[in-house]
């Protein structure tokens, strides 16, 4: 028996990542001191969730002039697959439009309950639906184990979800004016990103394979990823229109939510970006 030394607790904080969400947390408070971003800090180590499927949010921060929130998740990648890279798939759901982005919002008018509703925009920048890790040939530490994205997907949403049953209980009516707040989830993380462009239904039907020269990749410092999330994760609220007739209508509706990925190397333009306008 030894006791331990401060190598080991910086081990066990750099696995959990502790140190990449309050660096990160750290640069939001900074940037916002200096009038150079919008988003001020709320709240770290948020709980939400239920008594079966408790979780805590990395932190929160809300805009300044508005009613926005930007739910986070910091993930601090395995150095072995520390190359995250996402693609925008062909085909999402019917009369969907290109670079579409599906953001959750809530509405409530005086002596009315609360109900939510899909913001859709537009990217002006890379919009994707397909993410997955690719290794790097380090040495990994067992981090995620190539799940990485898709945990943090799951957690990400899962928060977003459960802020907004935080922040607007079931059969409740709010006085006031009319309202919209915006959830906008994001992940930053270590992990260097990359966009694959490419159309993936020119793959051959006999080999699945796709042909030699298909595509091309570069390297982003954040993007917009969409993710149908499952129904465990959706939050209470009641719709603002009738259960849609559609399938496509349901997935857009109820599901697909667009996350904010951001690299190392895209705090800064992220938090300095104006989505606020944009919004």
């Amino acid at each position: 028996m030894t006791d331990p030394t401060l190598s080991d607790v910086r081990k066990v904080l750099g696995a959990h990542g502790y140190g990449f969400q309050y660096a990160v947390l750290r640069r939001a408070e900074e940037l916002s001191a200096q009038q150079l971003s919008s988003w001020v800090f709320e709240a770290a180590e948020f709980p939400v969730g239920t008594a079966d499927s408790p979780t805590h949010i990395d932190f929160i921060l809300r805009n300044a002039h508005s009613t926005v929130y930007l739910v986070v998740e910091c993930k601090r990648a395995d150095p072995a697959r520390a190359d995250w890279c996402f693609l925008g798939a062909p085909y999402t759901r019917r009369n969907s439009s290109e670079g579409e982005l599906v953001f959750q919002e809530v509405v409530y008018e005086a002596e009315t309950l609360v109900a939510s509703q899909p913001r859709t925009k537009h990217a002006s920048l890379e919009s994707t639906h397909l993410g997955f890790e690719l290794r790097t040939g380090a040495k990994g530490e067992g981090i995620g184990e190539g799940k990485a994205i898709k945990d943090a997907t799951a957690q990400v949403l899962r928060g977003a979800n459960g802020l907004l049953d935080h922040l607007f209980p079931q059969q409740r009516a709010y006085r006031g004016d009319r309202r919209n707040v915006l959830f906008v989830p994001a992940i930053f993380t270590t992990a260097k990103l990359w966009v694959a462009k490419g159309d993936l239904s020119v793959a051959n039907l006999t080999t699945g394979l796709l042909p030699e020269g298909w595509g091309a990749l570069s390297s982003v410092p954040w993007l917009w990823y969409t993710h149908n999330q499952s129904p465990a994760l959706r939050h209470r609220l009641p719709s603002s229109s009738q259960t849609p007739v559609f399938l496509s209508d349901a997935l857009h509706a109820e599901y697909s939510r667009t996350i904010a990925i951001v690299g190392s190397d895209g705090i800064d333009a992220f938090l300095r970006a104006d989505l606020i306008s944009w919004l």
